[in-house]
C-alpha cells in the first residue's frame, strides 16, 4: 500500500481507465501542487490494481479529505479488466481492495468524497465506518443526432432555445474571468459563497489547454450583457459541464437552456454523451429533466473519525 505517492498514481493512471479530471495534472491545477494525494494498492506481485485520489484541505484546524474543486467525482479506480468481470468477481475485488485503500489514507478528521457511478458497491467502505448519500448525474446521450435530440426536449426548453436564437450570441473567449463573474453572481444572489475562485478556474483551464480538451462558452445578449457561461471538459467520450453561471436577465432571455443546447452542438465532435454533472436542488433538477436527461446514481461517501461529528458532515453535504 502506498499513500500520497504521485509517481505511483501517475503510473497507475497511465495503465488504467482514469478520466482527465482525476489525472495528476488536473489535481495539481485544482488542488494545488502538494494539495492532493492518492492511495495506490498493489497485489502480491507489486502490480498496482486500485487507487483512490483525494484533495487535502484544512478547515477549522482540521485535516479534511475531499473531492477536488471543479471535479465531478474522484476514484475509486481499478485496474483494466474490472469492467469485464462478472458482478460476483467485482464484489470480491472490491472486498479486497477498498478496506486497504481506506486504511492507507493519511490522518484526517473527516472525509467527504463523490465516487464514480461505476462504484456501485460501496459496502466494503461501510465496514470501515463510512456512510453514504445517493446523488445523481444527469446525462444526455446521442449528441450526434441533433434532430432526434431536439424532438425529445420538452416544450419550455424548445421555447427558450427559440427565444435565445433571437437575442443571444455564442462566444468562445480565452479568459475565464467572465465565467468567474457569472458564477459569483449566481451564488451571491442566493446568499452563498462561490465554490471556486477565478485563480482556480484559470489554473484548471490552463492545465486543460496543455493536457486535455475543453471549451469555454458564453451567451451574450444583443444589448452587450453576459447572460450565461459554461466550461466543458471532453474526456473518454463524455463532455462534462464542469462549472456554469448565470447573470442578470438570463431567465428572461432563456440563456441557460439556449447555452446548453449550444454546448450539445459544440460537444458532438468529441463525445457521445453530455453530463450536466447533476443537481438534487428542486429548482435545478426539473430544468435538467426538460432536456430529457437520464439520471445516473452515484454515491457520496463520508466518514468522521469522531462519531459525534457525523451529523456535522451530513449537514455539510
Amino acid at each position: 500500500m502506498k499513500e500520497g505517492a504521485p509517481m505511483a498514481y501517475e503510473a497507475f493512471c497511465a495503465a488504467a481507465n482514469v478520466p482527465a479530471f482525476n489525472q495528476p495534472w488536473w489535481l495539481d491545477a485544482v488542488c494545488g501542487v502538494g494539495g492532493w494525494g492518492a492511495v495506490v494498492s498493489s497485489n502480491h506481485k507489486e502490480d498496482a490494481f486500485a487507487a483512490w485520489p483525494y484533495c487535502k484541505k484544512s478547515k477549522w484546524g482540521l485535516n479534511l479529505l475531499l473531492t477536488a474543486p471543479l471535479t465531478p467525482y474522484m476514484g475509486i479506480w481499478r485496474s483494466p479488466g474490472y469492467e469485464d468481470m462478472p458482478p460476483a468477481h467485482q464484489f470480491t475485488f472490491d472486498r479486497q481492495a477498498m478496506p486497504g485503500l481506506a486504511k492507507g489514507l493519511p490522518p484526517h478528521a473527516a472525509q467527504i468524497q463523490k465516487l464514480s457511478p461505476a462504484t456501485w458497491n460501496w459496502m466494503p467502505l461501510s465496514w470501515e465506518g463510512y456512510q453514504a448519500q445517493l446523488r445523481y448525474h444527469f446525462l444526455v446521450e446521442g449528441l450526434s443526432d441533433e434532430a432526434g435530440r431536439y424532438r425529445q426536449l420538452n416544450r419550455s426548453v424548445k421555447s427558450a432555445i427559440k427565444q435565445g436564437d433571437k437575442q443571444l450570441v455564442l462566444e468562445r473567449p480565452a479568459s475565464v474571468s467572465a465565467l468567474a463573474g457569472l458564477i459569483a453572481y449566481t451564488f451571491d444572489r442566493q446568499g452563498l459563497q462561490a465554490p471556486v475562485t477565478t485563480e482556480v478556474l484559470s489554473r484548471m483551464a490552463g492545465a486543460v489547454a496543455d493536457h486535455g480538451t475543453g471549451q469555454l462558452l458564453l451567451a451574450r445578449h444583443k444589448d452587450g450583457t453576459l447572460h450565461s457561461g459554461v466550461y466543458i471538459l471532453h474526456t473518454q467520450g463524455i463532455s462534462y459541464a464542469i462549472s456554469a453561471g448565470n447573470g442578470p436577465g438570463s431567465r428572461a432571455s432563456g440563456a441557460f437552456p439556449w447555452l446548453m443546447w449550444q454546448a450539445f452542438r459544440e460537444s458532438a465532435p468529441y463525445s457521445h454523451t453530455f453530463n450536466f454533472c447533476g443537481s438534487t436542488m428542486p429548482n435545478v433538477a426539473p430544468l435538467l429533466n426538460g432536456f430529457r436527461a437520464r439520471q445516473v446514481p452515484y454515491f457520496e461517501v463520508y466518514r468522521a473519525r469522531l462519531p459525534r461529528a457525523t451529523p456535522l458532515l451530513q449537514y455539510l453535504i
